[in-house]
């Protein structure tokens, strides 16, 4: 059946070569699967199956706009070819053989197994075979699929603790700066105070200083104190400390 939507399954992937090379190599094949794999259920354990044609790699030639394996072209043709217009490299090919790959489907599980067809032996006489390996395999893969969801329980929980211990290291970060803000600002809120309690002074010894001087002067000083304090606003020393915040309050 298709894999149902009970939980996660997926298709494990796999190489087409009858002979995989040993080096892989980086390339994009267009190899068509549908959307959901192909699982076989041995009790409660799903095995995923992958049937595909195998392919192999040959040397080729290009000729009329295609790739023809150089073992296919008839002698007489491949003396006509010319060497300027034709070249030889490696393609690789469908062989007609098929392949059952079957697979664990569950995530963080590797298990698979393949079954070839040969060219003395189709799949379908190693039939009774494979039911039996897929048998046995059951309980194997039960098990890499337990090992596998306490690996994740282990990293849910070493992911939580480590969001914690970043929560913790910002909190206490947010803390200190709060606190170090706070005593900027109240050391700001002081400095505010005493220049207030210095204008405030010059105002008053001003004020005194004024009964001394003759009515004109008198009148004139007052005036420039009047435009003085109009210039300088309202000066309340409390104010700057009402304002201040608090490292709690931050």
């Amino acid at each position: 059946m298709f894999a149902p939507s009970d939980r996660t399954y997926a298709r494990a992937s796999f190489d087409e070569h009858e002979h995989p090379p040993k080096k892989p190599r980086h390339r994009h094949p267009a190899l068509w699967s549908p959307s959901k794999p192909t699982v076989v259920f041995v009790g409660t354990v799903a095995i995923g199956l992958t049937l595909f044609e195998m392919t192999e790699e040959l040397e080729a030639r290009y000729i009329d706009g295609k790739y023809i394996p150089t073992s296919k072209i008839p002698s007489q043709q491949m003396r006509r070819l010319s060497p300027t217009w034709n070249w030889s490299t490696r393609m690789d090919f469908a062989t007609g053989r098929l392949c059952i790959r079957a697979f664990s489907p569950y995530p963080w599980t590797d298990w698979s197994q393949s079954w070839k067809e040969a060219k003395q032996c189709s799949l379908r006489g190693q039939l009774d075979e494979i039911v039996q390996q897929l048998t046995d395999a059951a309980p194997v893969i039960a098990r890499l699929v337990e090992e596998a969801e306490e690996q994740a329980r282990i990293r849910q929980q070493e992911w939580k603790e480590q969001i914690r211990r970043r929560e913790e290291r910002e909190r206490i970060r947010l803390q200190n700066e709060a606190r170090e803000q706070a005593r900027t600002d109240l050391l700001s809120a002081i400095k505010h105070w005493d220049d207030i309690k210095r204008i405030q002074a010059f105002f008053s010894d001003a004020e005194c200083s004024v009964s001394n001087l003759s009515e004109t002067e008198r009148c004139i000083a007052m005036d420039k104190l009047a435009e003085a304090r109009e210039l300088v606003g309202e000066l309340d020393p409390l104010q700057a400390l009402l304002e201040w915040k608090g490292p709690q309050e931050r």
